[in-house]
This record gives C-alpha cells, sequence and structure tokens, in this order.
C-alpha cells in the first residue's frame, strides 16, 4: 500500500488527563504544525466517554507528512501522549468528497 499525506494518530487517555493533553496538542498545532508551509488540516478528536483520543493530520504531500513527523517537538508530544496503547496506522486516501 503507498503511503499517504494523512497521519492518524489514536490513543487511549486518562479522562483526568483529557484537558492537559488537548492543551499540549493545541500547543504543538499552533507552535509547529499550523506554521509548516506543507500544512492542510488537524483535528483533535475525543470519544464520548472521554477514554480514546485521535489525531487526524493533513499535510501536502508523503514528504511533508514524513518531514512533520520527524521534527523533534512533534515526536516529543506524541511520545509522551502515546505512553499507553498507541495504535498508529498511515492510511491511503480511496475517495474524498467536499461540499
Amino acid at each position: 500500500m503507498a503511503e499517504g499525506p494523512v497521519l492518524i494518530h489514536v490513543w487511549e487517555v486518562q479522562p483526568a488527563e483529557e484537558s492537559s493533553d488537548i492543551q499540549r496538542l493545541e500547543e504543538l498545532f499552533a507552535r509547529q504544525i499550523a506554521t509548516d508551509p506543507g500544512f492542510v488540516s488537524a483535528r483533535i478528536l475525543r470519544s464520548d466517554d472521554r477514554t480514546s483520543m485521535a489525531v487526524v493530520i493533513e499535510m501536502r504531500s508523503v514528504e511533508d507528512r514524513q518531514r512533520l513527523e520527524q521534527l523533534p517537538e512533534v515526536r516529543e508530544t506524541l511520545d509522551h501522549l502515546h505512553s499507553v496503547n498507541l495504535v498508529l496506522r498511515l492510511y491511503d486516501q480511496v475517495k474524498v468528497y467536499k461540499a
């Protein structure tokens, strides 16, 4: 399967730590990810029961995504958040629908 420009991270969280995890991600997105020239969009998602979170990051190209993943601040933040039960997969886009 070919790699795509979208990165999806899913992990379990402790409800008591959810707020600090979201803040840490918001800071990372504002300082590092959203200012990157290859940035397209990013989402922070959480489950209704607040025991799981996901981050979806879309970059312009596979190379942009790979470069972003190697930045020390990105690695440090994601490693911290994913200390327990990380599910990491790269997805190849099959179809997109827009308004």
